[in-house]
């Protein structure tokens, strides 16, 4: 007569705990990544949305394009601003610069009567934010975000027939001042994971999204 056993495998409940965790430690590693990746694809959008803005002002500033009916001396710009009141970092205006005086003369709100100068407030989804403005010198960047000299908003306007950008900068007090030496301005943005990019506008008219 022959005997045979029956070998029964399976796990055992250390095994099952031990595969948990890998299986857990691996999901949290894929989900932390995604997050990431989405943060930084939103932020990137972003960045280039702000950009075509601007250079969609610069093209409807030099090509004379007309504002209301019969209105073709405006130029074209964005205001961004981070005074409260008065400003939001999770927004900025597209406007139409009617008096020439090379900033935004209008509410935040973005009113719509026929003697306002904004053409529509844009919104900035997704938790992603304003972070500060940067003064670009000739021989070094100014971020400085707390003293007087801080620029807390700042207007990018074109005027024809040049492409170059005009820019205003404005102080915590929302007073204008011209600071020396200035080849552009850089617009920090940043993401709710901590992520930052930038658009920097030159006052030759170039843009450069980093």
């Amino acid at each position: 007569m022959s005997h045979y056993s029956k070998n029964n495998s399976g796990f055992t409940l250390v095994e099952l705990l031990i595969s948990v965790g890998i299986m857990s430690v691996i999901f949290t590693v894929i989900i932390l990544n995604q997050s990431k990746y989405t943060d930084g694809i939103a932020l990137t959008n972003l960045a280039d949305e702000i950009s075509l803005t601007i250079s969609q002002a610069q093209v409807y500033s030099t090509g004379v394009k007309e504002f209301s009916t019969g209105e073709f001396n405006a130029s074209y710009g964005l205001a961004f601003s981070l005074l409260s009141p008065g400003g939001s970092n999770s927004a900025y205006i597209y406007f139409a610069d009617r008096d020439g005086n090379n900033n935004y003369n209008g509410d935040w709100s973005c009113p719509t009567d026929t003697n306002s100068e904004c053409i529509s407030r844009v919104d900035i989804s997704r938790g992603n934010v304003i972070d500060k403005f940067c003064i670009e010198k000739i021989d070094s960047s100014q971020c400085d975000t707390a003293g007087n000299g801080a620029a807390r908003r700042v207007d990018i306007t074109f005027a024809r027939p040049s492409t170059e950008a005009q820019i205003t900068f404005f102080n915590p007090s929302g007073t204008s001042f011209t600071p020396g030496d200035v080849k552009g301005v850089k617009v920090v943005l940043k993401s709710p994971g901590g992520l930052t990019r930038s658009v920097t506008v030159y006052t030759t008219g170039q843009i450069s999204v980093q």
